[in-house]
């Protein structure tokens, strides 16, 4: 089962959202990056159907308030699609 842990999270268009697991997706290389809540080692998740970028998954946090997001994933609201209905 996924869990949606957050909505109030922002990617690199805009909003995004914090899931503990994803499907269907390939995880990149690991790189640190300086985000908005500081300092992690994250990698780029790509669609395994259209190879777009929808996100990444944070890999390590290097702060301690911030650990809470580690091996889980932002996927970017954008990047979404509706599909039956599904809000």
């Amino acid at each position: 089962m996924i869990c949606l842990f957050g909505k109030s999270f922002q990617g690199r268009h805009g909003r995004a959202y914090l899931f503990d697991s994803v499907v269907n997706v390939s995880v990149g290389e690991k790189e640190n990056r300086t985000l908005i809540t500081g300092l992690h080692s994250v990698a780029d998740i790509q669609c395994n159907v259209c190879h777009s970028t929808l996100g990444w998954k944070y890999l390590e946090a290097f702060e301690e308030s911030q650990k809470y997001k580690e091996n889980k994933f932002i996927i970017e609201r954008v990047k979404m699609m509706k599909e039956d209905g599904w809000v």
